[in-house]
């Protein structure tokens, strides 16, 4: 059996210096970690903000059932 640990840090840096000096700090724990777990590794991923959805409305009762619409001539 096989099993995945995964310890997350979200960092809210100004630059890239800052967000080097996090790795930084990132990388000496990683070594603790890699005393027990060999195998360890560490990931940088930038995480940008999700734009607002617009919301959307549910469609009213009765749509989408497949009933055919009565249409009449004016």
């Amino acid at each position: 059996m096989k099993l995945w640990g995964q310890i997350s840090v979200e960092l809210n840096v100004e630059d890239f210096v800052e967000a080097a000096d996090h790795q930084k700090r990132l990388e000496d724990m990683l070594r603790l970690v890699r005393a027990a777990y060999p195998e360890a590794t560490l990931a940088m991923r930038e995480r940008r903000q999700r734009r607002p959805t617009p919301v959307v409305r549910a469609r009213p009762p009765g749509l989408g059932t497949g009933q055919l619409n009565d249409y009449a001539e004016r």
